[in-house]
């Protein structure tokens, strides 16, 4: 389960992210109540349990349609493409780790 501080260190990162602000996990964790040895080290809160947990609760809908508009435009085709498999991994429709080319031959045996 998510602890206070980090449902507060989300918020800040969904608000900085709302604002457009660039997001440095480092200071919204000092700005969220963490301390600052712990604001060092950033890798460990985002791989947290709790935050995974809060990660889960956000409604994707809205990401998922805006990249839906990015991977239909017709002008920069890499963006379409980054777009599209973003897409795909969201909505899980291929495993991870798993390329094409293994999906067409099967996984290597040892």
């Amino acid at each position: 389960m998510a602890t206070e501080t980090q449902k507060r260190a989300m918020d800040l990162k969904i608000e900085k992210i709302k604002q457009k602000k660039p997001i440095k996990m480092g200071k919204i964790m000092l700005e969220a109540g963490y301390s600052k040895k712990a604001a060092e080290y950033p890798k460990r809160l985002v791989e947290s349990k709790g935050w995974q947990e809060l990660l889960n609760t956000i409604e994707d809908s809205a990401l998922i349609n805006k990249l839906n508009e990015i991977a239909l435009d017709n002008e920069d085709k890499r963006a379409c493409l980054q777009a599209i498999d973003i897409i795909l991994k969201l909505k899980d429709k291929y495993p991870e780790q798993k390329t094409k080319i293994m999906g067409l031959f099967g996984a290597l045996k040892e």
